[in-house]
């Protein structure tokens, strides 16, 4: 279903220039600016759908019908006394405020005594000191009340400006003003509904109120003349005329004898209403004939969704979009192009997401990202770039940040082998030992794809942290390669760092612990990729350098891995114990050495 306010002037470009919610649901304190767009991504449990359900509130003209619940105010657990129990304790009530920009003429004609004046940022102007020319803005503000002593909930939505809360003063927002505002409440689960509260009932009626109105009534009328002839049928007659036979267990069942003709068949309660809940959409979209939208999957009804929202955009010069969870059971491409389309057509969407796919689709500083690891919910949005230099970083998003929107922790590494080699031996890690997917890691690697190295980690590392990962740098242990302020500079820029055994790069780690004829059988492979094998008419000694040397040169790491791992039968130790300390300090408790040197298992004394 797709729900909406009523349309609005065209050429208006309404948008939420703040949100604010206060001990609202996982909410303590959210205070959130958007630059735009703003496409909402994050942790689980870290508030997105909390976030739309907040903009619901105030924004949905009908969030008021409903009866208030306790759900919407925050709840902790409180321990108790020495038995260890603990008890559920309910803020005293929960606050949600929007801040609106760009108002249509009617919207601001309904409001005018609750306008206010806007900063350049947005945000209401509360100096008292604005000037005349100052943009006017319109906050609306959700509260929800729980009263302990009576178990009671009462919830209204009001004027911020003319209200003061401490006395109990409220002057409440008219569900007109509400009804007015251009915004359209996404949900994929039913499309093309004609039903009173559907989008596509609004947008037949706006688009010609007249015939619509008479195509309904015809409908009407005809639905109850084909019921009454059903219900006058002869053979139906008969069977309930002996059902309701004055001699049988209906004798009482009326005031007085009740024959066939008391008996009508109609849609649900006989009423337009009832009748249009009951018709659903049936679609002939290929050879298999005509079905129900249910059977023709999900990507058919959230396409469909989308459409109308983008057409209620197109007519009222701009909507604003809010939705949860797009791209839920949707391909790539698909996920892609919806939310491309949203985001085209809207004057600005509020969208959620777990998929990367739909990230695409937004710019940088559109992103949101909200986390809940550090022990409460927060919000993380990109800086822009001051330079050329930290725009080309800003690919990273796109390339390796996106596709891990719901980890809690990126542990980066130094280049492509290294993420080569140490995402190959993490795939191939068995029980008891988990895989850093199972611990909320995602691997990634500082090559922006113009070289790598540990000068890349402390901005890569940063550019994370904006965006709310917990970051822990993987390097290798080459003293050439790190200078006297290198550890340092990516110590500051990441929560941990862990550094493999001293003068080991990623491929020595590969071979330690292995024996040169396990190194010579495992080179063969090489010979399967082109590659002549390095070992051939080299004495041991010199074997583990020629495979590193060709593995530095030419790559093959994961499968150099794949047949030394069939000959020795475990992984190698080093990647090992490198692999579990990225596990250990990728924890968002961990709060131990910020730095772990790694120490190779298999060296000699």
């Amino acid at each position: 279903m797709i729900e909406t306010s009523h349309p609005t002037k065209k050429g208006l470009t309404l948008h939420v220039t703040q949100l604010r919610a206060v001990d609202f649901r996982g909410w303590i304190d959210l205070d959130l600016r958007p630059r735009g767009h703003a496409l909402v991504v994050g942790e689980p449990r870290a508030g997105r759908s909390d976030l739309v359900n907040a903009l619901r509130r105030v924004l949905d003209p009908r969030s008021t019908r409903n009866q208030p619940s306790t759900v919407d105010i925050r709840q902790t657990l409180v321990a108790g006394g020495s038995a260890g129990t603990t008890s559920v304790v309910v803020a005293p009530h929960a606050e949600v405020e929007v801040t609106l920009a760009n108002l249509p003429n009617d919207v601001e004609q309904e409001a005018d005594g609750a306008l206010e004046p806007l900063l350049p940022d947005g945000t209401v102007d509360l100096s008292g000191n604005a000037g005349p020319g100052a943009p006017l803005g319109l906050r609306l503000a959700y509260r929800v009340d729980y009263d302990q002593a009576t178990d009671s909930v009462e919830h209204r939505v009001y004027y911020p400006i003319l209200s003061d809360p401490a006395t109990d003063k409220f002057v409440r927002v008219p569900t007109a003003v509400r009804a007015l505002l251009p915004v359209v409440f996404l949900d994929s689960a039913r499309p093309l509904q004609l039903r009173a509260e559907g989008l596509l009932r609004r947008l037949v009626s706006d688009n010609d109120p007249l015939s619509s109105a008479a195509a309904l009534h015809d409908l009407e009328t005809e639905v109850a003349a084909a019921a009454s002839a059903l219900s006058a049928n002869a053979a139906i007659e008969g069977v309930l005329d002996a059902l309701v036979d004055d001699s049988g267990p209906a004798r009482r069942l009326g005031d007085g004898p009740v024959t066939a003709k008391d008996i009508q068949f109609l849609p649900e309660d006989g009423s337009l209403a009832g009748l249009l809940r009951s018709f659903q959409p049936v679609l002939r979209l290929d050879d298999a004939g005509p079905l129900p939208m249910d059977s023709h999957g999900s990507t058919t009804t959230a396409v469909l969704s989308a459409a109308e929202a983008l057409l209620l955009a197109a007519s009222t010069g701009g909507a604003m979009i809010i939705g949860d969870d797009l791209g839920e059971g949707l391909d790539g491409p698909t996920t892609e192009h919806l939310a491309s389309a949203l985001r085209a057509g809207a004057a600005q969407v509020w969208i959620t997401t777990r998929r990367a796919d739909a990230a695409r689709a937004f710019e940088t500083a559109e992103i949101v990202r909200l986390t809940r690891h550090s022990g409460t919910r927060q919000v993380h949005q990109v800086q822009p770039p001051a330079d050329r230099k930290e725009a080309g970083l800003h690919r990273h998003i796109q390339g390796q940040l996106l596709p891990a929107l719901t980890a809690t922790t990126i542990a980066v590494s130094e280049g492509r082998h290294d993420l080569s080699a140490l995402g190959a031996a993490d795939r191939r890690r068995t029980s008891p030992d988990m895989p850093l997917a199972a611990h909320g890691i995602r691997l990634i690697s500082a090559d922006t794809g113009s070289g790598g190295g540990t000068s890349q980690i402390p901005p890569v590392s940063k550019l994370a942290r904006q965006l709310g990962y917990r970051v822990v740098a993987l390097v290798d242990g080459d003293p050439a390669k790190h200078s006297a302020g290198v550890l340092t500079d990516i110590e500051n820029e990441c929560d941990a760092l862990v550094r493999l055994p001293d003068n080991m790069a990623v491929e020595r780690a590969i071979l330690a612990g292995a024996t040169a004829a396990q190194i010579r059988a495992a080179a063969a492979v090489f010979s399967d990729y082109g590659q002549p094998d390095p070992t051939l008419k080299k004495p041991d000694e010199d074997v583990p350098d020629a495979v590193m040397k060709l593995l530095h040169s030419k790559g093959l790491h994961e499968q150099f891995l794949d047949a030394l791992l069939e000959e020795t039968g475990t992984l190698p130790p080093v990647l090992v114990s490198a692999l579990a300390a990225v596990s250990l300090c990728g924890h968002p408790g961990y709060s131990l050495l910020k730095r772990i040197d790694l120490t190779d298992p298999t060296a000699t004394a």
